[in-house]
């Protein structure tokens, strides 16, 4: 009774966030909001210990303004509908991951992936990984790590356990960072969701091919680094060397760009943002892909629901997190006004590009002491909204939100590719990714005064 209520809770969520801008208005803002807290009642207490840290500080957060806040219901509702709406967005996602998970298309992306020649491997790994994540999420990191992990035996290896341990570096890497880089710009990820709600006024359609542009730089940078410090001498995995059909890779790509398109078109023609179209966009794209997969149209919808009701109480991790982050970092920024926190930059006298790359590095720093990039990006960005051009600003963060996904030792994505390589966090988001984060980080500056400039210049 409990999965039921708790999917039924999300389920709420996903439609009350939906209805908001489509008319519904606070009200259906509200009624998500307390489809949420309901959600996390039934399954809060049952979350791991960082999920639980962070509803604690939310629930901190809540009754430090009941206490000293001068509006605190305004503040209060507006911090549970911006939780409300990202919980909004990664439940609808769900229906995504249902549909990939038992999806042929994407097992047979990722036995491409993994079977491919030394010289590509990381290339085609890091890409595969980015384009999978679009659609299946952290949900990629499993599918590909188990796949390299069983293919990266010692006898592929001319039983040299050496070989063995730089193939698993290697090619988990390329996965991590394939997937750390789609937040950079998927109008799919949590990443852009929370941005477009900080910037206001932003362009997100001139961010998103500002954006693809970033992640592709950065790919490339993961790309050469490793060409650098391990030239592909090494023997290949089992099964390279046979004919290789491209054909899942080019239906993959085919697949995502549909669903993208169609999150495009929809915001464009309700007249919302691009977040709210993915959200509407999303969970009858999943329907339709799983119909294509069963071919029993009248067996989808019954496979579906058993389905939700086994994954959608699971997302309690995720759904505290994320929303009690969103919450806390909306609480705060409504403590500290913008026009005080404009007047503290202001007094510090530094130029304005300069306090964007530190505001970039800020949230890169805070992430690796567990600061969720939700509240460094809410608080942070927020206050500095007046310094640059929102575009600037905006790419400025989601690089910086993709470089720190890549190191934090308490990020989910360390954490599971630490798990399937059988090391610790720190020798994932140290060793294997600490050169590449820093050196990303110094693109990164050079990335947003390049941008300032053509801005500036183009307007």
């Amino acid at each position: 009774m409990a999965a039921v209520l708790a999917t039924l809770a999300l389920l709420t969520v996903i439609v009350g966030a939906i209805a908001q801008p489509l008319g519904g208005g606070t009200g259906a803002g509200l009624a998500a909001s307390a489809a949420l807290l309901f959600y996390l009642m039934l399954e809060g207490w049952r979350c791991r210990l960082q999920g639980r840290v962070i509803l604690v500080l939310a629930m901190a957060a809540a009754a430090a303004t009941l206490i000293w806040h001068p509006d605190p219901t305004a503040i209060l509702g507006k911090a549970a509908i911006a939780a409300a709406s990202i919980i909004g967005l990664f439940a609808a996602l769900g229906f995504l991951r249902e549909a990939a998970e038992t999806s042929d298309l994407v097992q047979q992306c990722g036995e491409l992936m993994v079977r491919q020649p030394p010289g590509r491997r990381y290339l085609v790994l890091t890409l595969g990984s980015h384009l999978i994540s679009l659609v299946l999420n952290f949900g990629v990191l499993p599918l590909l790590g188990t796949m390299v992990m069983k293919g990266n035996t010692l006898e592929a290896a001319g039983g040299e356990q050496r070989i063995v341990d730089i193939r698993t570096r290697r090619m988990l890497s390329a996965m991590l960072r394939g997937f750390a880089m789609m937040t950079a710009w998927s109008p799919l990820s949590v990443s852009f969701a929370v941005t477009i709600v900080v910037v206001p006024g932003l362009d997100w359609p001139h961010l998103l091919p500002i954006q693809a542009l970033l992640a592709g730089l950065l790919l490339g940078l993961g790309w050469y680094l490793d060409r650098r410090a391990f030239p592909p001498t090494g023997q290949p995995l089992p099964g390279i060397g046979q004919t290789t059909d491209w054909r899942p890779a080019w239906r993959m790509t085919a697949l995502v760009a549909a669903v993208v398109c169609t999150s495009v078109a929809l915001a464009e023609l309700l007249g919302v943002k691009l977040v709210v179209g993915a959200m509407v966009a999303v969970p009858p794209s999943a329907v339709i892909w799983l119909m294509w997969q069963k071919r029993q149209p009248h067996r989808v919808f019954k496979e579906l629901g058993r389905s939700l009701l086994r994954s959608m109480p699971n997302f309690r991790d995720e759904v505290a997190m994320l929303g009690g982050a969103m919450f806390a970092g909306t609480v705060a920024a409504a403590f500290l006004s913008p026009d005080t926190i404009g007047a503290l930059v202001d007094g510090l006298g530094l130029p304005p590009l300069l306090l964007i790359v530190l505001l970039a590095w800020s949230i890169m720093a805070l992430a690796q002491v567990g600061v969720s990039q939700i509240a460094s990006v809410t608080l942070l960005g927020g206050a500095l909204v007046h310094v640059a051009h929102p575009l600037v600003l905006a790419s400025a963060m989601m690089g910086a939100w993709a470089l720190s996904a890549c190191s934090t030792v308490v990020g989910a994505a360390v954490l599971t590719v630490a798990r399937i390589g059988g090391v610790g966090v720190k020798v994932v988001g140290r060793d294997w990714n600490g050169l590449y984060v820093v050196s990303g980080g110094v693109v990164l500056a050079l990335w947003v005064v390049l941008l300032d400039r053509l801005v500036t210049t183009f307007g």
